[in-house]
């Protein structure tokens, strides 16, 4: 059965409250899809041996296609291995509604922080005839989430047992504009975000450069790294709405045979996350369509953490 998370079980999520971009030992979140169907078992049991990991990012419904609820995989897996989840929660698929009832009930299965995203547009997707909602963006769900950490609802009704999250949010050092991405960092800062994961970077210059910028915001920074296994999924990767991959990358991936792409990749990673250490405040692990490479990512990153 769902227990009751006490305050002293809040967890690692202290560690997100900020405690500043230089402060503490280097966070590790690993991103994690739900299944496409019921059964959970198999994704659940390809984390049984995880270990290393503060938090792990379980996202919802990703580039618009159809995944098992981010909330309801996240409350099983924080059940069976205790490792803290934040979740994603878009307002592509929910209007005011339906946000406040799935905030309110993931609430009660034990989830404890929520990533506030206005969500990927649905012509992405698998089912791009399909109707966004997009009643709020990101910044609107941390004004809701904070209606309900202050116990009512938006229609001012006090709640019968209200909320607490942990709000984070998404940045993206990929924008064209560095300077407009910073401001909305803030903006969403102001509406009560306390840390904030980012899209893959597969720069080490670009990124330190971001990051050195971005960390003067005040929020806690988790950078985005993102391995990949070949070079087919390395292009798809590259046609993902924000992302951008510099040429330099682009070359030397054509450049390697098949089979040491993935190495590479792991290689490169790592490059970038010595590059911003000193201007985030962990790493965090993008699966992509690759997750087992993902866990070799982490199994890298921890030892290195571990080690300095």
């Amino acid at each position: 059965m769902f227990g009751l998370v006490t305050d002293t079980e809040k967890f690692g999520l202290a560690k997100l409250i900020p405690a500043g971009t230089k402060s503490g030992k280097p966070l590790l979140c690993l991103e994690i899809n739900p299944p496409r169907g019921t059964d959970v078992e198999a994704t659940l049991g390809r984390y049984a041996s995880l270990s290393g990991v503060d938090f792990v990012n379980i996202t919802d419904s990703a580039l618009a296609k159809m995944k098992l609820s981010g909330l309801t995989f996240a409350a099983l897996f924080k059940q069976r291995f205790g490792v803290e989840p934040l979740v994603n929660l878009s307002c592509r698929d929910r209007n005011v509604i339906a946000l406040q009832a799935d905030l309110l009930g993931a609430w009660a299965l034990g989830i404890r922080s929520i990533i506030a995203l206005t969500g990927d547009a649905v012509t992405v997707g698998d089912l791009p005839d399909a109707k966004g909602v997009f009643e709020v963006n990101s910044i609107g769900l941390l004004n809701i989430i904070s209606t309900l950490n202050g116990q009512k609802d938006l229609a001012g009704v006090e709640l019968k047992g209200g909320t607490s999250y942990v709000s984070g949010v998404v940045v993206n050092p990929n924008a064209r504009n560095m300077n407009a991405e910073i401001k909305r960092l803030v903006r969403k800062k102001e509406a009560g975000a306390t840390y904030a994961l980012s899209q893959p970077v597969f720069d080490p210059e670009h990124a330190r450069g971001f990051f050195e910028a971005a960390s003067q915001v005040g929020i806690d920074l988790l950078v985005g790294l993102l391995p990949y296994k070949s070079a087919q999924s390395f292009e798809g990767i590259s046609k993902v709405p924000g992302i951008r991959i510099p040429d330099q990358v682009v070359e030397r991936v054509r450049s390697l045979p098949a089979e040491k792409i993935a190495d590479a990749s792991l290689d490169m990673a790592m490059d970038v996350a010595e590059a911003v250490r000193p201007f985030v405040r962990g790493y965090h692990v993008v699966s992509g369509g690759s997750p087992l490479l993902a866990l070799d990512l982490c199994k890298r990153l921890s030892a290195w953490i571990q080690a300095s």
